[in-house]
């Protein structure tokens, strides 16, 4: 597990460990710069000239203290200044009277393309705006970021590319184009949120001397995970049976139309349920019987509403999956409501439940801990009445504050797929856009309920793990096939 930060979270840590635990910031910057050149020294050939772009504030500080530190290690190196001086930092002035001792040239107007191509600079080092941007740039910013881009060059930005909205991966307004991005002690959440995740290239996280005190006195709430934390799910025990892995009712499907309730439970089982059962209707039994013959099949006419079947599911079910490919007409709007009103046991919402749902205010009071939703942009988009390019600026608030009102789990799935929960928020640093074909949110749905059932999870971990085995096994597809060729069979059936 790897702590993701936005700026107000960074800030009160800098704040903590400088105030209260009385490291002064000049000690902090001097490491922060520090491991920025050996982050950069790593990965370059030889001693290319260097020019660094230097904001006025303590982004652009750390830049000023790094090109001492590269000329003092023999790279050229220059530097430009951008923005205006007067409201420059203690700390930068410091920094730059050294710089100025040392004679390392300062410019300060704006290079452009041709200066850079001129003096043969072959990396270029953002250090102008920093975590703290909230506003759209403009100005001498603009024309820098600009030139900037424009380079046919090697580019570091300096803890996150400028431009980047630190807290939503929002470009404001224009932005670098990094191919490398050192973060400093943890890295910002908009360094992994689309667009910003593009903007930010390779991402190095460097330690720089927070203290353990001050990340205990900020908490932060967001987190990602890798393949390596796939070892923290609870151990299978060597002495079990099918009903030790838990019973997973999938629920999915229409007429004729059963790809989806196949995907879903495959999903399932490959994730570890003991047993998996299909409600569906019955058109769709011999496809099923013949494609997944190890899943029980329940099925129903369309038109006639069980509910003495219901009532023998939810007492078999240790959790649900609701909606994949199940369309939406009164029989299945009865069904959904049937089950948030009547199933007291975890539920995954997917696909045209979420569309039930969306279409009935009711039916959203229903809402609560036992619910994982499982959106994409256009259901949430349809959930919450608001336009996806409106979800798009700031997709954590948006996922937070739905799981906040209804006190349910929302896994928002786009390219980074959130997973939202009380006051914790998992991002997905895994998946491609192989992943990005048909029958790939049945097979999450799937993943996720296998790991509900076994009744050792929580919602929330039980989502987020979820999306990362499925995004885990999309990339091993990916390798084996390449992204173009990945359908969702390929996924479910490398799930591990």
């Amino acid at each position: 597990m790897k702590y993701l930060v936005d700026s107000m979270e960074m800030r009160a840590m800098d704040r903590h460990s400088i105030d209260t635990i009385g490291i002064p910031s000049i000690v902090l910057m001097e490491r922060a710069a520090l491991s920025a050149v050996q982050e950069m020294k790593g990965r370059l050939i030889g001693r290319p000239s260097i020019l660094v772009f230097c904001g006025t504030g303590n982004n652009g500080a750390d830049g000023l203290a790094m090109a001492r530190m590269l000329t003092m290690d023999s790279y050229p190196c220059e530097i430009a200044v951008i923005g205006n001086v007067s409201h420059a930092t203690e700390e930068w002035k410091l920094q730059c009277h050294i710089c100025e001792q040392m004679k390392i040239p300062i410019r300060y107007d704006i290079p452009d393309r041709a200066y850079i191509i001129e003096n043969r600079f072959s990396v270029l080092v953002d250090a102008m705006l920093g975590t703290g941007l909230s506003r759209l740039v403009s100005g001498s910013y603009e024309q820098a970021i600009q030139a900037m881009n424009a380079a046919d060059t090697y580019r570091v930005a300096v803890d996150i590319p400028s431009g980047i909205s630190a807290d939503t991966g929002q470009v404001l307004g224009t932005a670098v184009r990094a191919d490398l991005t050192v973060c400093f002690q943890y890295r910002k959440l908009g360094t992994l949120l689309f667009p910003g995740r593009v903007c930010s290239g390779e991402v190095a996280v460097t330690d720089i001397g927070i203290t353990p005190q001050s990340f205990d006195a900020v908490s932060p709430k967001a987190f990602t995970m890798g393949p390596e934390d796939i070892a923290d799910l609870p151990a299978r025990p060597p002495r079990s049976h099918k009903g030790s892995f838990g019973h997973v009712l999938i629920m999915a499907g229409s007429r004729n139309m059963c790809g989806a309730a196949y995907l879903s439970a495959l999903a399932a089982y490959r994730a570890g349920a003991g047993l998996v059962r299909i409600y569906t209707p019955e058109e769709n039994r011999e496809i099923l019987q013949t494609r997944l013959p190890e899943a029980i099949l329940t099925t129903y006419t369309t038109g006639v509403f069980p509910v003495d079947t219901l009532q023998e599911l939810c007492k078999w079910a240790d959790a649900a999956v609701i909606g994949p490919g199940l369309g939406v007409s009164e029989d299945t709007r009865r069904l959904v409501s049937y089950m948030l009103q009547y199933g007291d046991f975890p539920m995954v919402l997917d696909a045209d439940a979420l569309n039930i749902i969306a279409a009935d205010e009711n039916l959203k009071q229903l809402l609560g801990k036992n619910h994982v939703l499982t959106p994409h942009m256009g259901e949430m988009s349809r959930l919450i009445a608001q336009p996806v390019s409106r979800i798009s600026v700031d997709m954590p608030a948006c996922a937070r504050s739905f799981s906040d009102r209804f006190g349910c789990v929302l896994v928002l799935k786009d390219a980074c797929t959130l997973v939202s929960g009380g006051d914790q928020l998992y991002v997905n640093a895994c998946g491609n856009s192989g992943m990005a074909t048909g029958g790939s949110g049945d097979v999450l749905s799937g993943v996720i309920g296998a790991l509900l059932a076994g009744g050792q999870l929580t919602g929330f971990e039980a989502a987020s793990y979820g999306v990362l085995m499925h995004a885990l096994a999309g990339d091993r597809a990916a390798e084996e096939l390449g992204e173009r060729a990945v359908m969702a069979s390929d996924i479910a059936r490398r799930i591990q």
